[in-house]
């Protein structure tokens, strides 16, 4: 079980994996427009931030070093967030960070089904509020479930680990 600094190292690392892994996708249409992925930092930073969060938040729900952390690093994403004018990101994440005080401690925030389910409003609410993209909130979905992963996997909840 790794402690708020080892969810944060790995959460960081799940997350670059992932930037890594959706630059590529995106590459492929953004290269013959002449741009990159990272010619705007906003979007990569908002990933990762997203990323951490997640691989925080199922040990927010105790008063901890990981509780405090994730409520900063969240407070930071949130104004980023609203900053570049992504305002219903925003709202979204909100909701999402107060749902684990209505738990218990490795309650369901542990559970393997929460990878996916409790980052779903982020893919969910965009698709309902603009059907002329369908999947706007998927690259903000992807970086949620891989920083979801990340804390289960240091937790030896969702698979054996391979490092540790």
């Amino acid at each position: 079980m790794a402690n708020y600094k080892g969810h944060v190292a790995g959460s960081i690392f799940f997350g670059v994996v992932y930037l890594v892994i959706i630059s590529l996708v995106f590459a492929v249409d953004l290269l013959p427009r002449g741009e990159h992925f990272f010619s705007g930092y906003a979007f990569p930073v908002t990933l990762l931030g997203i990323t951490v969060l997640f691989g925080l938040f199922p040990d927010i729900d105790t008063n901890s070093h990981a509780q405090k952390l994730y409520y900063s690093v969240f407070v930071v994403t949130d104004v980023w967030l609203i900053a570049t004018a992504r305002y219903q990101e925003s709202a979204l994440l909100g909701l999402i960070g107060a749902l684990p005080v209505l738990s218990k401690h490795r309650g369901w925030t542990h559970f393997r089904w929460s990878i996916l389910l409790v980052p779903l409003p982020l893919l969910v609410l965009p698709a309902l509020n603009n059907q002329s993209t369908p999947l706007l909130g998927l690259p903000y979905y992807g970086a949620a479930v891989f920083g979801y992963v990340s804390h289960l996997y240091f937790d030896g909840i969702l698979f054996k680990k391979l490092f540790g």
